[in-house]
């Protein structure tokens, strides 16, 4: 029985890598039938109902189900050998097969750090949009607009509830970008109503000039974040001093950015005034809030 390609590779791989081999293939290569068997019953175990197996078959990575069948198609060489009563070559294959195993659970263990890290992501954005659409919603009640504020949360809610079924799915990458589209629903609603404009700006400018008063405008609806997001957080003398670093960097930038402006550099006051809305951002962040940007 010949191995596939992908069992040939992993085995080149660990015939150059893997040291183990050479002590195994000097010391253990010769069993005997009865020992061989017995290595067979293992190596069943862990490829079926083994811990390691149910790690494994959870996995989604595709490297892991690779090392996985790759794994299974050894064993089923080994019992091959078996009947052809060549226990040395059934054991080479069941060591193979066992290596592959080890191989896949390390690597599915790591995908399980990756996708833990996405869940976390993903609760610190659900946990800013609900702030940011609590805040919304206070806004329009106190200029008098909750049935505008109200169908930008059915929007919202909409989007959450879709974010929440692809988490739950396992898809943690698609459901922080549905979440990330609901933040930017919100903070357009707050920029208009800041403003008195509903209209959704364009990112496409005529002149450099028209550019810099988009960005002096982004740059006052982060600051109106801050004070949206931050209020309770900033009585915390510690919290307040972290974020009040970056702050004050905004406003300094900010600063610069219009004295260029002024003397009609709006190239470089552009540029500065993007840097101000970052330190914005890095406050709210460092208060525990993510937000894109």
């Amino acid at each position: 029985m010949k191995l596939s390609g992908l069992i040939l590779i992993v085995l080149s791989m660990l015939c150059v890598n893997n040291s183990s081999y050479a002590t195994y293939s000097n010391k253990r290569i010769h069993k005997t039938m009865k020992q061989t068997q017995q290595q067979m019953k293992f190596v069943k175990k862990l490829l079926n109902v083994s811990s390691a197996a149910k790690k494994i078959k959870a996995s989604e990575d595709v490297n892991v189900q690779s090392l996985y069948r790759a794994a299974k198609d050894l064993y089923r060489k080994a019992l091959v050998n078996i009947d052809d009563e060549n226990a040395d070559a059934a054991a080479e294959s069941l060591f193979y097969a066992t290596e592959m195993m080890f191989r896949a659970v390390k690597l599915a263990g790591k995908q399980k750090v990756v996708n833990d890290n996405d869940y976390r992501l993903f609760e610190l954005r659900l946990k800013s949009v609900n702030a940011l659409l609590d805040a919304l919603q206070r806004i329009g009640k106190i200029k008098g607009v909750a049935d505008k504020t109200d169908k930008v949360k059915s929007v919202v809610d909409a989007e959450i509830a879709k974010a929440k079924a692809l988490i739950k799915t396992g898809q943690p990458f698609s459901a922080r970008k549905v979440i990330d589209k609901a933040y930017v629903e919100i903070k357009t609603a707050i920029s208009g109503l800041r403003s008195g404009d509903t209209l959704v700006r364009t990112l496409h400018f005529k002149t450099k000039k028209e550019e810099y008063l988009y960005e002096l405008d982004r740059n006052d609806t982060h600051k109106m974040l801050v004070t949206l997001l931050l209020a309770d957080k900033m009585k915390n003398p510690r919290t307040k001093a972290r974020a009040q670093k970056f702050l004050d960097k905004a406003t300094a930038l900010r600063k610069k950015a219009e004295e260029y402006a002024a003397n009609g550099d709006y190239e470089k006051a552009v540029k500065i005034c993007e840097e101000s809305t970052k330190q914005i951002v890095r406050a709210i962040r460092s208060s525990g809030f993510f937000i894109p940007g």
